[in-house]
C-alpha cells in the first residue's frame, strides 16, 4: 500500500500565509484599541480576565472586629490614623482618581475608597501579608501594591508631615535650640549644645537586580554588607532628644561606611566649610567613633587607655548619642515590615523608607513613642519572609577544582536587643576602608583644636564627673 506524501514545499508555504494573517489580525486589533484608548491610564481587570467578587469593608468596621488588637494591627490609634486620613486625603483622591470616571476602565466591585487605601498601606508597613490585606480589604493583589506605592507618593509630598519647618532639609537655628534645650533635660552633665544625634542603618533588602544596578551605576556587590551578611541601602539620619527624625540621607549602598556617607551628603559637604551656618554657632552634632570630632561634629574619645575625665566624657556623651539608636530602634519596631528584607526594587526602597520616617514622626506627635507588639500573624509573616533560604553561588577558593557550591543560609527577623536598639542593622559602616584618603584609618582633628567637644570635656572636668560605678 502506497502512501502519499504531501509536497513539502506546498506545505510550508501554506502553514507561513496561516502564521502571517494571524500576525496581521493581532497587528490590527491592537491598533484599533491604541486609537481607542490612547495613553490612558488602565483601570480593572484586564481584557478577557474573569472578574472576582469582592467585597469593601469599611476601616471603622475593621477596628471594631479587632476591638483591643487594632492598635496591634495598624501601629497607632483610630484617631491617629482618621487624622493622618484627613491630612491625605486630597492628595490621596487625586493619586488614585478618586470618582473620576473619565480615567478609562471599569471597577466591577466599585471603585475603592482613600481611607481603604490607606488603610492597606499601614499593614503592609506594619508587616502583614498581602494576602492577608487581600482578604480583609477586599482587593487584588496588584491592588494591594498600588495602593502602598500610591500612599509613598502622597506621604512624601505632604508637606505637614516634612521633617522640618518649611519642608527644610536641615532643622533652622529657632529649632535647633529648642532640640538643644530638649537634649539638656536629658543630659546627667548639663550638655546644651547638641543639636542632633546621627549614625546609619542598614535597610534590608533583597539581592539588587543587575538591571536596577546597572541604571545606578552601583556595583552589586557594593549593596552587600559583609559584617552583616545583608544587602541593602545605608541610612544616614539624625534625630532630636524625643526620637523624631530631622534629617536623612540614603543615597549610598550598605557596603559604604557612614564617614564616607557623612562626608558626601549635602549636609556634610556643607559643614565642611569653616564659614558655614548650618549648625548653630557653639553647637554641635553627637555622633560615635565612626564620625570624626570638628567644629560640627563630637565624638567619644577612641580608645581603651583614655583619662577618667575622657572616660566620663564618653559615658554622657553616649545617654544623648543613644538617642538615634532608640529612634532607629522604634521605627523598626514600629514598621516590621523593615524587620524582613524589602522584597521590591532597589530603587523603591529610599522612597519607602522616608515614607515610614515621616509616618514615625507623625505617630510621634498625635500618638506617642510607645507602640505595641504586632499582632501574631504579623509576627509569624515577618519571620517566615526572613528566613526564607537564599541560595547563594560561591566559587570555591580552591584553584585545582573550581568547583561550584552553594550555601543556604537562614536570616532570621530583626529583633530588639536590651536598649531596644535593631544592633542586627546597626554598625555596618563602622570603618574607613573607603577613606578619602585611601588610608583606612580613622582620620584625626588636631587636638589643640576648640571644639564644643573639647568644651564639654572640660564641663565635665570641672565637674568632676565621672562614669557611674557599678554595684
Amino acid at each position: 500500500m502506497c502512501l502519499a506524501i504531501p509536497n513539502n514545499t506546498l506545505f510550508v508555504r501554506r502553514l507561513l500565509t496561516r502564521r502571517r494573517q494571524k500576525m496581521l489580525m493581532a497587528a490590527a486589533v491592537l491598533h484599533m484599541l491604541e486609537d481607542e484608548d490612547d495613553h490612558k491610564p488602565l483601570r480593572g481587570r484586564m481584557m478577557g480576565s474573569k472578574n472576582i467578587r469582592r467585597t469593601r469593608k469599611e476601616v471603622e468596621n475593621m477596628w471594631n472586629e479587632l476591638g483591643g488588637y487594632a492598635r496591634k494591627a495598624w501601629r497607632m490609634s483610630l484617631d491617629s490614623f482618621k487624622s493622618l486620613h484627613a491630612k491625605l486625603e486630597a492628595r490621596l483622591r487625586d493619586e488614585f482618581h478618586a470618582g473620576d470616571r473619565t480615567a478609562g476602565g471599569k471597577t466591577p466591585n466599585g471603585d475603592i475608597p482613600t481611607k481603604l487605601r490607606l488603610s492597606a498601606a499601614i499593614r503592609f508597613f506594619a508587616g502583614a501579608a498581602v494576602y492577608d490585606i487581600m482578604l480583609t480589604h477586599g482587593m487584588g493583589r496588584q491592588t494591594v501594591y498600588q495602593s502602598v506605592y500610591g500612599v509613598v507618593n502622597v506621604v512624601n509630598a505632604e508637606p505637614s508631615l516634612s521633617f522640618n519647618d518649611n519642608g527644610a532639609e536641615f532643622p533652622s537655628h529657632e529649632e535647633q535650640k529648642e532640640i538643644a534645650a530638649g537634649f539638656e533635660l536629658k543630659s546627667g552633665a548639663g550638655f546644651d549644645k547638641i543639636v542632633l544625634a546621627v549614625d546609619g542603618m542598614l535597610v534590608w533588602t533583597i539581592q539588587p537586580s543587575m538591571a536596577d544596578c546597572e541604571y545606578l551605576k552601583i556595583g552589586q556587590r557594593l549593596f552587600h554588607c559583609y559584617r552583616k551578611d545583608k544587602f541593602g541601602w545605608l541610612l544616614m539620619a539624625g534625630c532630636d532628644d524625643q526620637t523624631r527624625f530631622r534629617w536623612a540621607d540614603i543615597r549610598h549602598p550598605s557596603s559604604t561606611s557612614d564617614y564616607l556617607a557623612w562626608t558626601t551628603s549635602t549636609v556634610g559637604r556643607e559643614l565642611e566649610n569653616e564659614d558655614s551656618d548650618l549648625v548653630l554657632g557653639g553647637h554641635s552634632i553627637a555622633g560615635d567613633n565612626a564620625f570624626v570630632e570638628s567644629m560640627s561634629m563630637s565624638t567619644p574619645v577612641p580608645g581603651i587607655h583614655i583619662s577618667d575625665v575622657e572616660d566620663g566624657y564618653n559615658f554622657y556623651l553616649s545617654q544623648l548619642r543613644i538617642t538615634i539608636e532608640r529612634a532607629f530602634g522604634i521605627l523598626v519596631h514600629r514598621w516590621g515590615v523593615l524587620r524582613r528584607p524589602l522584597s521590591m526594587s532597589i530603587l523603591k526602597v529610599p522612597a519607602i523608607v522616608t515614607c515610614l520616617m515621616r509616618l514615625h514622626n507623625f505617630c510621634i506627635d498625635v500618638d506617642s513613642r510607645r507602640t505595641p507588639s504586632p499582632l501574631v500573624d504579623d509576627e509569624r509573616n515577618i519571620r517566615r519572609v526572613a528566613s526564607r533560604r537564599i541560595r547563594r553561588r560561591r566559587v570555591s577558593s580552591s584553584k585545582r577544582k573550581r568547583k561550584r557550591t552553594y550555601r543556604k543560609s537562614a536570616p532570621s527577623a530583626v529583633a530588639l536587643d536590651d536598649r531596644g536598639t535593631p544592633s542586627s542593622l546597626l554598625g555596618s559602616g563602622h570603618h574607613f576602608q573607603d577613606e578619602p584618603r585611601g588610608t583606612g584609618r580613622r582620620p584625626h582633628s588636631p587636638r589643640d583644636l576648640r571644639t564644643p567637644m573639647r568644651i564639654m570635656m572640660q564641663q565635665v572636668a570641672d565637674l568632676d564627673l565621672r562614669r557611674p560605678a557599678l554595684n
